[in-house]
């Protein structure tokens, strides 16, 4: 067997995979601290802008096409289902996760934005523990910056996975090696034209800001990631279906499919609102001790 380092290799080739536009990320961080922001530090929804500002950070890595950097990020996008099974099983440790894949022989191009996500919780507890602990001034400043840029990179993640093409084999147009007996689309252009010129178009956020809900606690973190992509994979063949009766046109915006994309907003603005209320939580209390 290969070592995992040199499959580790195959993972440097470029994956072209966005999410929502600029505006809709925008849109959902902002949406999150508005939901958010009694629960949390004021420092944060003092720096409601920056957060803001930073739910499109990743895409903007882009720019840097095929830099080390943007080849490492392009998978942390994005998770192809079809090509592990019920996302109710992927391990919390993305190295873990890796470790199957080279097992099973599986592709290592499958996508990691569950782990995206939790990495990025973890060290959003992190910073919000030492702003807690903080012995000065500058030091609690410094750990409140960290806590607001990692809060909003999070946020590309949480919108990344909350949109349905970002969860299946069938990001762009139904995928031609398997069966379509439903002839849905095959256009490759349909994911950014319902992630971006539609939402551009058709979108606002008051659309999207009356569906979020005030934060809870996450009972179990790692969990509720996987049920919130589980959820989005089970909306792929609906959207197909939308799309194939003609919605999702710029042009001409019709209620379903305006209201299916304000959907998945709120459902991403709820979510990150409530993984920056649990970590906020959870840095108060003890460090968990992993399991042996």
């Amino acid at each position: 067997m290969r070592s995992l380092l040199a499959i580790l290799l195959t993972l440097f080739i470029p994956v072209s995979a966005w999410a929502w536009g600029e505006k809709g990320h925008l849109m959902i961080n902002q949406v999150a601290i508005d939901a958010a922001a009694a629960k949390l530090p004021e420092f944060m929804n003092a720096a409601r802008e920056q957060i803001i500002y930073n739910g499109f950070e990743p895409d903007r890595w882009r720019r840097e096409e095929k830099s080390p950097m943007n080849i490492a990020q392009e998978v942390d996008h994005f998770f192809d289902s079809e090509k592990w099974g019920a996302i109710s099983t992927i391990p919390s440790d993305r190295y873990s996760f890796l470790q199957q894949l080279v097992e099973r022989k599986g592709d290592l191009k499958t996508g990691y934005v569950p782990y995206a996500i939790i990495e990025n919780y973890g060290r959003l507890v992190n910073a919000f523990r030492f702003w807690r602990s903080a012995k000065t001034p500058n030091e609690r400043k410094s750990a409140g910056a960290n806590a607001i840029y990692v809060a909003g990179v999070m946020g590309h993640y949480v919108g990344d996975a909350s949109q349905p093409m970002h969860s299946t084999i069938h990001h762009h147009g139904w995928a031609a090696r398997v069966p379509n007996p439903q002839h849905f689309t095959t256009d490759t252009g349909i994911h950014s034209r319902y992630e971006s010129a539609y939402v551009d178009a058709a979108i606002d956020a008051s659309s999207v800001r009356r569906n979020v809900r005030v934060p809870q606690r996450l009972a179990n973190v790692w969990d509720s990631i996987k049920q919130y992509l589980s959820q989005s994979f089970a909306e792929v063949v609906p959207l197909y279906e939308l799309e194939k009766v003609g919605e999702f046109n710029p042009d001409r915006p019709r209620t379903r499919g305006t209201d299916f994309i304000a959907a998945e907003l709120s459902r991403a603005g709820t979510m990150l609102a409530a993984l920056w209320y649990t970590a906020w939580l959870e840095s108060a209390e003890p460090p968990s001790t992993p399991a042996k």
